[in-house]
């Protein structure tokens, strides 16, 4: 891993390149009023190749540099946790495919949970907890404006009384929301149906099925290894596959499902997909969430894969206008006992990379997240 230290530029970007001196005079706009106990730097995970396949740690470099003061109509948000999931991979190529892509140098694009550490935007205040897209980085300055894919509602003001700060990023954020809408909305599972999800022990896999169970579904998990079939078992699901001791996947759900299936909740595509499809009874439904099966595939052209089937996939952001009823719901159903859920928690932001990568090769169980300060800025634990 490269760590470089770098000049602060205009609107706190900084663009870096071969051959350029990195050793530059810092930024002279320094924060006045607010010291952390320790002395901290600003860092950055940068994207500096575009992968075909499996990305790799030398993809990125972390940078480092004095922290950043707000400008008028700005803030300074301290990094606490960070989610890394499987779409970022869409994001790392070098063109277009179904996401808006992270440019070479550029901070890797990510959501984040932190506090304001200075506000000077009428819309926030020093103290504030607050959830968006603010990158790979432990302290980012941001207006609070969404990204017109990834965020349309822009930062928002986390209600604490919800859930612990970590929940923000996972089950009453982005992958809680996603889990709740596309199974209320698109698979709509009612008492009579037998509901199957890929990756079921994932971030979003793991709260779809309880929500299928809540509803009154009949629901099947597929996952890896035994320890994540112990886990959804223990969260309620009625039994589990784990695809890679069976030799036919399709005759492995036909097995468990012996009256077919009605809802199909699909984290993976591929192979996968098409077996569980062949057990599918007249009027299924299906919802796609994502498809990492295929994320890191090269096409026979070279260019990195791209989504082609006729039904798009799940777009949460769809639903942003209903966000904060489906935060209440999935919060009201941890607080009664009726939804689980597991954040998997790697510490330190310069592990980012490598728990991102890790998510392609399933050495996580529940919603990953890197947790980049272990203590708010009152000193209580984050």
């Amino acid at each position: 891993m490269s760590v470089y230290f770098l000049a602060a530029g205009p609107n706190n970007l900084t663009t870096v390149g071969e051959g350029v001196d990195m050793k530059k005079e810092v930024s002279e706009e320094l924060i006045t009023g607010w010291q952390p106990e320790t002395i901290e730097t600003h860092k950055r995970w940068l994207l500096v190749n575009h992968p075909l396949g499996m990305p790799a740690l030398d993809d990125f470099m972390m940078v480092e540099d004095v922290i950043p003061a707000p400008p008028p109509n700005k803030i300074l948000v301290r990094g606490l946790y960070l989610s890394v999931d499987p779409f970022q991979r869409l994001i790392l190529n070098s063109t277009s495919r179904n996401a808006e892509i992270v440019p070479l140098y550029g901070v890797m694009m990510g959501d984040v949970v932190g506090e304001v550490v200075k506000s000077n935007h009428p819309d926030f205040k020093d103290g504030d907890v607050v959830n968006g897209i603010l990158g790979w980085q432990n302290y980012a300055i941001t207006d609070g404006a969404g990204h017109y894919i990834h965020n349309r509602a822009g930062l928002r003001v986390v209600d604490e009384s919800l859930g612990p700060l970590n929940t923000a990023a996972s089950v009453l954020g982005r992958p809680g929301m996603t889990a709740y809408f596309s199974v209320m909305r698109e698979c709509l599972p009612k008492p009579s149906d037998v509901m199957v999800v890929s990756t079921a022990a994932g971030a979003v896999g793991h709260l779809a099925g309880q929500i299928g169970k809540i509803m009154g579904a009949t629901v099947i998990g597929i996952t890896s290894t035994a320890d994540k079939i112990k886990f959804i078992e223990d969260l309620g699901y009625d039994d589990a596959i784990n695809y890679k001791e069976v030799n036919d996947l399709s005759s492995a759900v036909q097995r468990v499902c012996p009256k077919g299936v009605d809802i199909f909740y699909d984290n993976v595509g591929g192979p996968m997909a098409e077996a569980v499809m062949m057990n599918m009874n007249d009027g299924w439904r299906a919802t796609y969430v994502g498809v990492t099966q295929n994320y890191n595939e090269v096409g026979e052209n070279g260019q990195p894969w791209k989504w082609k089937m006729d039904k798009p996939m799940f777009i949460v952001h769809d639903y942003v206008a209903e966000y904060e009823d489906g935060r209440r719901q999935m919060s009201e159903w941890i607080k009664d006992g009726k939804l689980k859920y597991q954040d998997d928690i790697v510490d330190g932001i310069e592990n980012a990379p490598e728990a991102f990568i890790g998510l392609f090769a399933g050495t996580n169980t529940g919603k990953r997240l890197v947790r980049m300060n272990q203590k708010r800025l009152n000193g209580e634990a984050a």
